[in-house]
């Protein structure tokens, strides 16, 4: 029971934690495109992928880094950050470039891919919400990404605190195409794994 897959995804789930410090120990070449692989895969609407993985191994970029993310310890220790940009909302017109590329690659036509998704796109439109739609899609992929991390012994930390100003240059972010949505830190602790503290199911789980 214990070997089977799940028994083992839902280990990852319970030893995973918030690392804060890690070690010299590096991720090696096939980690990180396994990492990188579940941040691929992960779903997202409609199938439009709009987001860029930008990966940080220079050291001489850390410096700048950490004091872009207000000196946290967990980006000034990583070996990899990984800056997950959104794309902005201008990219998700339906007769626009990016939504043609993405929708020709799916079953039935280019036409009636974009008369499925014009109806989203104009509600997200008219409540101003495709930045945040945009961002929102990026932490299914950071939580893959981290959850797949952490079946290899590789822990992480989801950075939200950061001065966008100060990243986009370090990875040279074109900020009318694309923004920051989050960044992720990789590599081995050099601290001790934390008690996981959460709330029992039974309070978070209402059956209809």
């Amino acid at each position: 029971m214990h070997d089977t897959p799940i028994a083992q995804y839902t280990q990852s789930l319970y030893t995973r934690f918030a690392c804060k410090r890690y070690s010299d120990l590096p991720i090696s070449e096939q980690q990180l495109r396994s990492i990188l692989e579940a941040g691929r895969l992960s779903p997202t609407s409609f199938g439009l992928e709009g987001w860029h993985f930008h990966v940080v191994t220079d050291p001489t970029l850390r410096p700048a880094m950490t004091q872009a993310c207000f000196d946290q310890e967990s980006v000034a220790t990583a070996p990899i950050t990984v800056v997950i940009a959104a794309r902005t909302a201008s990219s998700y017109d339906p007769e626009g470039e990016f939504v043609r590329d993405r929708g020709i690659r799916f079953p039935g036509t280019l036409r009636e891919f974009i008369d499925d998704y014009r109806g989203y796109y104009t509600f997200l439109s008219e409540w101003k919400r495709l930045d945040c739609w945009s961002r929102s899609q990026c932490y299914i992929a950071a939580a893959n990404m981290m959850q797949a991390a952490a079946l290899m012994g590789i822990q992480s930390c989801a950075i939200e605190g950061f001065n966008e100003d100060l990243v986009a240059p370090i990875i040279a972010l074109d900020r009318n195409l694309w923004q920051v949505a989050l960044l992720i830190t990789f590599g081995y602790p050099d601290e001790p794994a934390r008690e996981k503290i959460r709330a029992p199911l039974e309070s978070l789980v209402t059956f209809h």
